[in-house]
């Protein structure tokens, strides 16, 4: 516990400590890091089709050793794997041994693991390479256009953070699609890019029959239906075998089969063009845990035209009651498809047939609340972006490397040095004084550090132990009468919050950092003009008067900045966006907490001369 003359002395500089906790704080956020299964592992980015691993080993598992041989980088990997062909292989990943037959290559793609918790972009960390072939050979180059507007859609909405679509041509002249990605895993090019997204729903359709012979309500329109046998019937002069189709009403119906004097038909009444909404707001849409794991709904606007044909449809169904919640349904059901595959059968409200239904609600169920979560994004992300114009293929994937290469982290470095010597020169030279020169340097290092501790991920009981202990040092100091201001109390809950956030530190946010830096030290050489300015017009204003004055310019500027920037954070995309994030959060950093406390080391050095 701090007391007596040196725990008030400490706290007279409360401030610094203040901005040594963010500083420590963004250290551990960047650098700890935790490695299940040692770190001398890689990190798997692919699995082929053609893979022997395949079903078994999935992207994002670690591998440590091939046929017992310690593998630390994509180097050892390629060495330890390029000729494996008709040889058994055993790999150590996510520390247990598998065992594969390879007949020609083992079809997996591995990446050097992150050693921070820090997400680099794709120039920076390199990522992969994704080429889909699109299914029908006469595909134009406007439907390749058209394919990757949707799949820009898409990739947006779900908020994948970085990712880069090109249309290319082969050498015998078709149409690809290259995708590049940082971080992006299978599962999301298999079912949400890749799939074409077409949408139906389907109303089960009863029809009871006597004697072989009934008769089908569409609206208020009835049409006669006789069994014929050999498992077909005859409606509308058309003879339909089983699982046959044929049309009524410009409705699509499917025969299904005949059970227990009674016809079963299957009616197309919404497809993906009838999409004219999906609902993403807390009264429509939401994950619920359930008995065995978590269910989500989302409800969706659909065109007139579309709830006249599941009116069409409905009318004419008898009712049931439900034994179990005592509902009174449909004989009926709706069934969900996307891309022809069943995702969600509901019930039918009694009081909804044969009226017009223009809402319908889409639910499902997983295990886990991600899943359940990721799940509804997904289906409202295909469904919100549209259908693509074909089927896309994957091609092939691979690894690409960062275009800037290893080497740009160490460039970056010794010009950083460069930089803060420079500083250090030239304004020892303006003023005269080490106690002014050397910490503008060292608080502009902070800032970095704090700013990239802030942008990194799985830090959150870091940001909250922060948040406790920032409110005991400010309330320690305030009971001892130490001055506090508002932007101290801002600081300990603003900072922390943000730590929540992540964002990809690629080249914009790199420049976002500078820019930061810059303003940085402009507006400590302000610190510190005014504070050791003596002319005669400024001699009857102490050093906490001078400093105040320099705040006030300080603020102006900042927020400046900041509504300059807010627009481009909400609105922009790609590199403005991370630019615009980068920079706010820089300027918020230096005037809530580097600021201040290169202020107080002015003002001690001031007053100990």
């Amino acid at each position: 516990m701090v007391c007596g003359k040196e725990g008030n002395i400490m706290l007279k500089y409360w401030r610094v400590w203040l901005m040594i906790l963010f500083v420590s704080a963004s250290a551990l956020a960047i650098g700890f890091k935790v490695y299940p299964y040692g770190r001398h592992v890689i990190e798997i980015s692919f699995v082929s089709d053609s893979s022997p691993a395949k079903g078994t080993l999935e992207q994002g598992m670690l591998i440590s050793a091939v046929n017992s041989i310690a593998i630390d980088s994509v180097d050892d990997w390629n060495n330890a794997t390029h000729s494996i062909s008709n040889k058994t292989l055993t790999l150590t990943v996510n520390g247990k041994d598998y065992r594969f037959f390879v007949n020609d290559t083992i079809g997996i793609d591995v990446m050097d693991i992150e050693r921070t918790n820090l997400e680099f972009g794709l120039d920076l960390r390199g990522g992969t390479r994704i080429i889909l072939k699109p299914s029908s050979s006469n595909v134009t180059k406007e439907d390749i256009i058209q394919t990757i507007a949707t799949l820009q859609t898409r990739a947006n909405l779900y908020g994948l953070k970085e990712m880069r679509f090109f249309a290319t041509t082969g050498v015998d002249g078709s149409n690809y699609i290259q995708i590049e990605a940082a971080g992006v895993s299978r599962d999301i090019v298999e079912n949400l890019l890749s799939k074409q997204g077409s949408f139906e729903a389907k109303v089960l359709k009863p029809v009871d029959v006597a004697g072989g012979k009934g008769n089908m309500q569409i609206g208020d329109r009835f049409y006669p239906v006789s069994v014929v046998g050999n498992s077909s019937i005859e409606i509308a002069n058309t003879t339909v075998t089983e699982n046959g189709t044929f049309s009524l009403e410009g409705i699509e119906f499917q025969y299904i089969n005949e059970t227990n004097n009674r016809l079963t038909f299957i009616a197309n009444v919404y497809t993906g063009s009838d999409i004219e909404l999906v609902y993403s707001d807390p009264q429509h849409s939401g994950v619920r845990p359930t008995g065995n794991g978590y269910s989500f709904y989302f409800a969706v606007l659909v065109s007139e035209k579309g709830a006249q044909k599941f009116a069409d449809v409905t009318a004419g169904i008898p009712s049931r009651i439900d034994l179990q919640t005592g509902e009174r349904y449909l004989d009926s059901k709706i069934y969900l498809y996307l891309d022809n595959k069943l995702v969600s059968d509901l019930n039918i409200g009694s009081e909804l047939g044969g009226k017009i239904y223009q809402t319908p609600q889409i639910q499902g169920s997983r295990t886990t609340l991600d899943d359940a979560t990721q799940e509804k994004l997904r289906l409202q992300t295909i469904l919100r972006s549209g259908a693509i114009p074909t089927s896309l293929q994957i091609a092939s994937v691979d690894i690409i490397s960062s275009t800037l290469g290893s080497d740009f982290f160490i460039s970056v470095f010794y010009a950083g040095i460069l930089a803060g010597i420079t500083v250090f020169i030239i304004v020892f030279i303006r003023y005269r004084r080490i106690r002014t020169a050397l910490p503008m340097v060292g608080i502009s290092f902070c800032e970095v550090v704090i700013i990239l501790g802030i942008a990194s991920t799985s830090d959150a009981m870091i940001w909250a132990s922060v948040m406790i202990i920032g409110f005991v040092l400010i309330a320690v100091s305030w009971w001892k009468k130490h001055e506090i201001d508002i932007f101290a109390w801002a600081a300990v809950v603003l900072i922390p919050l943000l730590g929540l956030m992540s964002w990809t530190i690629d080249l914009a946010a790199i420049g976002g950092i500078i820019a930061a830096i810059g303003t940085s030290v402009d507006h400590q050489v302000i610190i510190a003009d005014e504070a050791l300015m003596k002319t005669d017009e400024r001699r009857i204003y102490t050093i906490k008067d001078k400093i105040k004055r320099a705040f006030f310019i300080i603020f102006s500027s900042a927020s400046t900045v900041i509504a300059a920037m807010f627009p481009l954070m909400l609105v922009g995309v790609g590199l403005i966006r991370g630019f615009a994030i980068t920079t706010i959060v820089g300027v918020l950093v230096g005037i809530l907490v580097t600021r201040p406390a290169y202020a107080r080391i002015i003002e001690a050095g001031i007053k100990k001369d």
